[in-house]
């Protein structure tokens, strides 16, 4: 029997096998079986089949409804197939419609283009005529308001700027080019007849003696304004004059430029040519002038003549800034012929820098001339020139620095008759007068990564100079000389790092994003502080060496056998100890007197951490003491040499620490001393030990010290 059987198989040999069973005998039931099955299947066929009469009735209506229902969907099938035809049909006739539509809207649009074509062509035309017409008419403003409908805002140009029109285009710009210069020209003649009539330009007269007329001022004012609306049209950029790669000077409106134009003129007679005032040696002379012009007629410009350009239009411009650039550009144009020839000479090319630094402050400061306009300066920070300019500079500042090192005497202090707490010496007020100065020089320069350059120079300066004091220190020059020098330049570096001029260059050279903000100077001042405290240290150790070897007398003393005192008699200070405290005197007196204050306190306060060291170690553990001698010392200590660092300190103890413990362990009763030995010497906690040393007094010896001082007296009983 075959593996793979459907359900209905399955299900026919399942009723077999319940039908026949499991015995053979019944295979006779078989036949049976076919023929009961036989007739069941010929009536279920009479009762489906439509035309039999035996069919079921709901089956025979369902089947008739379903035949109805077939056909009618194949009648509207076929008119759908009918209708889709037509539909068809009727498509290729709109699209034949819409292509022939198509080609007659784009003839329209054609149409319409050369219309509006013909219509700008037109305008241009009339405007054109207009302007012809009304060029020699009464009324001025007739001209200017037809010029602008041409060329101003919403005008023909703005219109057509958006068109593929380039013959239209040029044809439009041609016209409005030729009436620039036709109108450009006629009012310039009146404004310039003006400018004569009222004896401009204004020479070596106060704006007060300089008066025209109200009435020629007005008539100045409004053509002044027709000519700043007499614009040349498109990219006002490449009108701009381009002196050298680096200078380009913006084109300035018609109204500045007849004001120049006369300067100009007087310019060109004195500063070109073979005239005597031309001179390559003398560039102060054609500053000098340019600046006096500016000065003389700057405020004549700006009051009369912004309104008319902001009527104009013109709004981010100064009128008065732009007349004095044109004065500028003179002496620029004059400055890059004369240059090359002039930075062949080294004597001549610094004196340029010298004229050209104080003339660009004065226009700084007296004009209010900004930084990022064209001026003078920019001919000298030009690559090849401003390379020429840094080695004038490093080669006279390091002169310069040298000659106020080699005088007789560089570290006398000013004014001595009147110092106060910080001692200059003279070297160290020149050396920063010096570097204040090269400040002035470069913070006029327009480029922050050009004043970095200045910078640079400073900072390589204050290294040669804090190279050439340690030099002179090692042949033998004071320290206290070196350190106020020291001490003078460092203030005065944490000062200027909070100036805002060098706050700027900080942010030019780390970003405004610095993690924190703090000095340019800040390495040159670690770098002098670190040397400043190298000869502090040396000095502190001079000074203690000079009063220890003068104390031999009074270590070997006879402190072991010294007897108590009589009280009714006063202590003196030990005699062998006069030689160690007169030094001492002397010593901390002239360093008083010839270093600054600050330094001086910080000196004081070393030395007496030093002898305070040294007199533990080498005086009081290495000598036994009986209690006259414990005495005598107590009395040398807190009565004569606290003393004389009292006025330098508020708590003497405090300076001497090791010193006033040993007093105090050298000088306590017996009964106390043993005492608090026994109680160090059991005691191990060490919050114990500490209340136990505080109990009489101590502040910085540890267990191990003050045990070690106990064992000096030799009252104490020994141990065991």
């Amino acid at each position: 029997m075959s593996e793979s059987r459907s359900t209905v198989d399955e299900r026919l040999i399942a009723r077999f096998n319940q039908e026949l069973g499991a015995d053979l005998k019944n295979i006779h039931k078989c036949a049976d079986l076919a023929k009961y099955y036989r007739s069941e299947l010929e009536d279920l066929r009479d009762k489906i089949t439509v035309t039999d009469a035996g069919c079921i009735p709901s089956v025979k209506s369902m089947i008739e409804t379903s035949t109805a229902r077939l056909e009618e969907l194949d009648k509207k099938a076929a008119s759908l197939d009918d209708f889709e035809d037509k539909i068809n049909d009727r498509l290729e006739q709109y699209h034949q419609l819409m292509k022939e539509i198509g080609d007659k809207m784009k003839q329209i649009r054609e149409l319409q283009t050369v219309r509006d074509y013909l219509a700008l062509v037109k305008d241009i035309e009339n405007i054109s005529q207009e302007l012809e017409a009304s060029i020699g008419g009464k009324d001025d403003s007739k001209p200017i308001a037809l010029y602008v409908a041409l060329t101003g805002p919403n005008s023909i140009l703005d219109r057509i700027d958006g068109i593929e029109a380039p013959h239209l285009k040029m044809y439009a710009r041609k016209t409005a080019f030729h009436w620039h210069d036709v109108l450009t020209a006629k009012y310039s003649a009146e404004f310039e007849a003006l400018l004569k009539t009222i004896k401009w330009p204004n020479l070596n007269q106060s704006l007060e003696q300089f008066n025209p007329s109200k009435d020629h001022i007005n008539k100045l004012v409004l053509l002044a304004e027709y000519l700043f609306l007499v614009r040349l049209p498109g990219d006002q950029e490449l009108l701009n004059v381009k002196l050298t790669p680096c200078i380009i000077c913006p084109h300035y409106a018609t109204p500045v430029e007849l004001f120049v134009r006369p300067f100009r003129l007087r310019f060109q007679f004195h500063f070109t040519g073979n005239k005597q005032t031309n001179r390559i040696d003398r560039p102060e002379w054609y500053l000098t002038q340019v600046l006096t012009w500016a000065k003389e007629n700057h405020i004549f410009v700006g009051q009369h003549f912004q309104s008319p350009a902001l009527r104009a239009g013109i709004a981010n411009s100064s009128v008065r800034l732009e007349f004095v650039r044109g004065l500028v550009q003179l002496a620029i144009e004059k400055l890059v012929v004369d240059i090359e020839q002039i930075v062949l000479d080294e004597a001549l090319f610094a004196h340029l820098i010298d004229e050209v630094l104080p003339f660009e402050q004065d226009l700084k400061t007296t004009l209010g001339y900004p930084n990022s306009y064209p001026s003078v300066v920019s001919v000298l920070v030009q690559p090849v020139y401003f390379l020429k300019w840094m080695a004038i500079e490093k080669k006279f500042t390091t002169d310069k620095m040298d000659a106020m090192l080699n005088t007789e005497d560089p570290f006398e202090l000013l004014d001595p008759a009147n110092l106060d707490e910080l001692k200059i010496p003279k070297c160290a007020d020149q050396f920063i007068r010096l570097l204040d100065a090269i400040k002035e020089r470069y913070c006029c320069l327009p480029q922050p990564s050009q004043q970095l350059q200045f910078l640079e120079l400073q900072l390589e300066l204050i290294d040669n100079f804090r190279c050439r004091l340690l030099q002179l220190y090692n042949d033998g020059v004071n320290p206290s000389k070196i350190l106020n020098a020291l001490n003078y330049l460092t203030s005065v570096l944490r000062e200027w790092g909070e100036n805002v001029h060098y706050l700027h260059l900080h942010a030019a050279l780390y970003g405004p994003d610095a993690d924190e903000i703090s000095s340019v100077f800040d390495q040159k001042i670690e770098e002098l502080h670190y040397c400043h405290q190298k000869l502090v240290e040396e000095l502190v150790t001079w000074i203690v060496h000079e009063i220890t070897a003068r104390s031999r007398p009074y270590r070997y003393d006879q402190w072991p056998s010294l007897n108590l005192h009589d009280a009714k008699e006063t202590l003196m200070v030990s005699a062998t100890a006069s030689e160690m405290f007169q030094t001492t005197v002397n010593l901390v007196h002239d360093m008083e007197q010839e270093l600054s204050t600050n330094v001086f306190m910080v000196v004081v306060h070393m030395v007496g951490t030093e002898l305070d060291q040294w007199m533990l170690s080498s005086m009081v553990m290495n000598t036994k003491f009986s209690p006259g001698g414990a005495q005598q010392f107590h009395y040398d200590m807190t009565r004569n040499l606290f003393g004389l660092f009292s006025q330098y300190t508020k708590k003497t103890q405090l300076l001497f620490k090791r010193i006033n413990d040993a007093c105090i362990l050298l000088t306590l009763p017996l009964g106390s001393a043993i005492l608090l030995r026994e109680t160090l010497m059991a005691e191990a906690d060490g919050a114990g030990l500490a209340r136990a040393l505080e109990e009489v007094g101590l502040t910085i010896f540890d267990k191990n010290t003050a045990l070690d001082v106990l064992d000096r007296r030799n009252d104490m009983p020994r141990i065991g």
